[in-house]
């Protein structure tokens, strides 16, 4: 709780700070698909060290301001230790199926905000809910549904001249909340943003 007020407090203060150096005269909302690398911090660490995910997010801008509305969905996932892989082979009794490993996955839905602080400089942070998809809800987790938030800070780089695309580069915590612990995890998350 002491993390998510402190979290708060930070984004209040960036928003002041941003409100005199905002670069866009004219904002408008974006779509953008990602892709994130990292490592699992915590409980499930030993277990699953490594993590990773899919995205889907929506901006919306608030006019002449450097805040942006957040909107994502997609997919999260923890591999276990050793690594994960399958195969298929062949027999003499047929084609056979082989698996290394496992995989812990989640669907999040998440809003947040966006704020650029400098020029191209943002910070963001999302909360919202994990879903455990795994073949059993309470495979890997105790829980089907939980709590999850993620704060961040990154930079934004133009794709193109007439700035009809940029790619966000980030640095992200993420923390799926649960009893005794959770998932969690620092990843590199790379959004390419299409205007709308």
């Amino acid at each position: 709780m002491k993390k998510l007020l402190l979290f708060i407090v930070v984004f209040c203060g960036a928003i002041c700070i941003a409100q005199a150096q905002y670069f866009h005269t004219n904002p408008v909302p974006k779509f953008g698909l990602g892709l994130s690398s990292g490592f699992a911090v915590g409980p499930a660490s030993g277990a699953y060290p490594e993590a990773g995910g899919l995205s889907f997010n929506f901006e919306f801008p608030v006019h002449n301001s450097p805040v942006s509305f957040l909107l994502s969905t997609g997919y999260t996932f923890y591999v276990s230790q050793g690594g994960f892989s399958a195969d298929v082979f062949y027999s003499d009794y047929g084609f056979s199926s082989y698996y290394y490993g496992s995989v812990a996955s989640f669907i999040p839905v998440e809003a947040g905000l966006k704020i650029h602080v400098i020029h191209r400089f943002f910070i963001e942070g999302y909360a919202g809910a994990s879903f455990n998809i795994n073949s059993y809800s309470t495979d890997y987790t105790g829980q089907k549904t939980a709590f999850i938030y993620s704060p961040g800070a990154g930079y934004s780089f133009p794709m193109d001249y007439n700035d009809h695309s940029d790619l966000d580069i980030s640095l992200v915590y993420e923390n799926r909340v649960e009893p005794g612990g959770g998932y969690s995890q620092v990843a590199v998350r790379a959004v390419w943003n299409f205007n709308l």
